[in-house]
């Protein structure tokens, strides 16, 4: 990975230099460090760097839309990290973190393994490419007849951890404005602060991103982020988000039309309700540990009977099941 130059993009303080250090443990360049509120895409770009790594704050996130045009580069590999989390990241998590990062600068445009049936690597986006074209040549499923009753509609439901964010970033992105199941975003967050991780989701999906509160009912087009207390229930109306205690058990998905998608970090407990709507006809998968900041929830679905999938893989699936 020699001659990965990177760029920094963070507050001073201690983040920041645990950044530093992660990305020379990687074995990178460290092209500059540059403060987000200071600098500008002319600073970043002046340094001709190869990837970006951005540590978010309260104030980096205040700015971060004036470099939007250099986060949607395609030739920019471009990584996003918590400033919280980083600051108190040492020891053994450190080392991990650095290992993950150098998996995230090999070189191509993503650390996604190429699906099983393609013999070269690819990057994530000319896989992309490649799933379109599928998707669009798949023939009209014929529709239903009109008496044959309404199945009820589900959910694609994500659950999330530490080094859960970038992951869940690249799968949103390739869900169309059209997509037609509601996501649930389960994302553990140190500190809570959901209303960033709104902001966060937001510039990676052309789907509507809200924050679920109990009450509110569930529809199609949108991505909920399901924050600490809140579960998903199924209505006469059909689903609906309810008060809850601990993580959400997810039992008012249809299983025969949902999915659950165990990401790194997810909470080991999601393990068991995967199994569960496995049973009754969910499509349940883990991300797959060779990519994986926090694999555990994907190594125990696997160990006890589940499957896992890379993020390429997991969306080729859901379009292939839910064609926009």
């Amino acid at each position: 990975m020699s001659g990965r130059r990177v760029v920094v993009l963070a507050r001073a303080g201690a983040a920041r230099e645990r950044t530093e250090q992660a990305v020379r443990a990687a074995g990178a360049e460290l092209a500059a460090s540059l403060d987000p509120t200071e600098a500008d895409e002319a600073a970043v770009l002046a340094r001709a760097p190869h990837a970006l790594v951005v540590v978010l704050d309260a104030a980096t996130e205040s700015v971060l839309e004036r470099y939007d045009a250099l986060l949607a580069d395609p030739a920019l590999d471009v990584i996003f990290d918590d400033a919280e989390v980083a600051a108190k990241r040492d020891g053994w998590e450190a080392a991990r973190w650095a290992r993950h990062l150098a998996a995230k600068l090999e070189g191509h445009d993503d650390v996604l393994p190429a699906a099983p049936e393609r013999g070269s690597r690819v990057g994530f986006e000319e896989e992309m490419q490649a799933l379109a074209l599928q998707v669009a040549a798949l023939p009209e499923v014929p529709q239903a007849p009109a008496h044959a009753p309404a199945s009820p509609i589900g959910a694609v439901a994500i659950v999330a951890g530490i080094g859960g964010p970038d992951a869940v970033r690249q799968l949103l992105s390739t869900l169309p404005s059209g997509f037609p199941r509601p996501v649930l975003l389960r994302q553990k967050l140190e500190g809570g602060h959901y209303d960033k991780l709104l902001r966060q989701m937001q510039r990676a999906t052309s789907l509507q991103v809200v924050l679920a509160q109990p009450g509110d009912r569930v529809e199609a087009g949108h991505v909920y982020i399901m924050p600490d207390g809140v579960d998903v229930a199924r209505t006469e109306t059909g689903m609906a988000f309810v008060a809850g205690r601990g993580e959400p058990h997810f039992s008012g998905l249809p299983a025969a039309d949902s999915a659950l998608l165990l990401l790194s970090g997810a909470d080991p407990s999601a393990v068991d309700i995967g199994l569960a709507l496995r049973l009754t006809g969910a499509m349940v998968y883990g991300q797959a540990p060779e990519n994986c900041f926090d694999p555990s929830a994907s190594r125990t679905l696997v160990t006890r009977g589940g499957e896992s999938r890379s993020l390429a893989e997991m969306s080729r699936e859901l379009l292939h099941r839910w064609s926009a």
